[in-house]
């Protein structure tokens, strides 16, 4: 009886500037096993020896190409590009800051082979600095599967981005079908990204499995060009918006879904603003805005217990911390941390 072909798999690489980590990952890519594998890494003309290394890579191991931009042309543009390079049914975007788990690739790949109508499939993701942890043995777990719809109704719910990234494989079909990341809104184009490939099928997650290490450090776009509470919460609007323009035809439940992804963000901003007078940094941002945005996204959030404990907080003055022993404050940050909680270890 013949062998079973092996899945193909694209893994897709933009470069720039990263070659303190360029060969942890390539090293994490291609050892993958049971999967027929191609990269391809985007160097957006880096200034270390960023090129030069994947160059070696290259030159060592014939699964892998390297194209370098003739300028630099930004990280949008790197991202699509790598994206559309992908040659296989199925794509991994991977930084090169981030690794791949042993296996992940065959277990997504199990999963998008099994299920024609899944745009895409994740699985658990751990965040790290410093050195890689290990990683615990795969459960072995059944996929969980939702319609795309229902997918994007819980995270109108639930309001933040659920996947890092490198824990996600992609059917190329339903990426040619919507695009890739959009330039309008950079700081969240990964999320608006997903909400659009939801609409396109069924999305999977694998419960029982890591399938990827999100690196954190100093260099990071989290805390480089993305970094701020009010910049994060405006792209995640903006992330919505521009999703429910492009692509909210295709719900059957838009205005519900709509309603909710504004009430749960427009919580979210009074909490983020509470939280600077928890920490007695009110004085140095710009609480007005973030009192202005919650109002704007939801009008009836001046109804709520949080509205009102901002306006208390306000009115006592921006140097005034938040008491330490706060009733209010306890009660409002145990909640948040148990939903926050919730959400990291269920990626839901």
């Amino acid at each position: 009886m013949p062998d079973t072909p092996l899945h193909r798999v694209s893994v897709v690489m933009p470069l720039y500037n990263y070659e303190q980590y360029l060969d942890e990952a390539m090293r994490s890519v291609l050892s993958q096993e049971g999967v027929d594998l191609d990269v391809t890494i985007i160097d957006d003309r880096s200034t270390d020896r960023s090129y030069e290394m994947a160059l070696r890579w290259q030159d060592a191991d014939p699964r892998v190409r390297v194209i370098q931009h003739t300028t630099n042309r930004g990280h949008i543009a790197t991202f699509n590009d790598a994206l559309e390079s992908a040659t296989a049914p199925y794509v991994v975007k991977l930084d090169p800051d981030d690794l791949l788990t042993p296996g992940s690739l065959r277990r997504s790949a199990d999963v998008l082979a099994a299920h024609p109508d899944v745009a895409f499939v994740y699985g658990r993701c751990r965040v790290f600095s410093g050195e890689a942890p290990a990683v615990p043995t795969p459960a072995d777990r059944p996929a969980r599967l939702w319609s795309g719809e229902r997918w994007v109704a819980r995270r109108s719910r639930g309001g933040a981005n659920v996947i890092y990234q490198p824990e996600v494989m992609i059917r190329v079909s339903a990426l040619r079908e919507v695009g890739g990341h959009l330039a309008e809104v950079s700081e969240a184009s990964d999320y608006n990204l997903w909400l659009r490939l939801a609409t396109t099928g069924r999305v999977a997650r694998l419960d029982g499995a890591v399938q990827g290490l999100y690196r954190v450090h100093e260099n990071s776009m989290q805390r480089t060009i993305h970094s701020g509470e009010l910049r994060d919460l405006r792209a995640r609007v903006r992330a919505w918006e521009l999703f429910l323009e492009q692509r909210g035809r295709v719900l059957s439940n838009r205005c519900a879904i709509e309603q909710a992804a504004r009430r749960t963000l427009s919580r979210e901003v009074v909490i983020k603003a509470l939280d600077l007078f928890d920490g007695g940094a009110a004085r140095s941002q710009p609480i007005a805005e973030f009192r202005a945005l919650a109002l704007e996204l939801d009008p009836a959030i001046v109804r709520s217990a949080r509205w009102r404990e901002l306006s208390r907080r306000m009115d006592a003055g921006l140097a005034v911390a938040t008491p330490r022993h706060s009733p209010t404050r306890i009660a409002r940050q145990l909640r948040w941390n148990h939903r926050i909680a919730r959400m990291r270890r269920f990626r839901t």
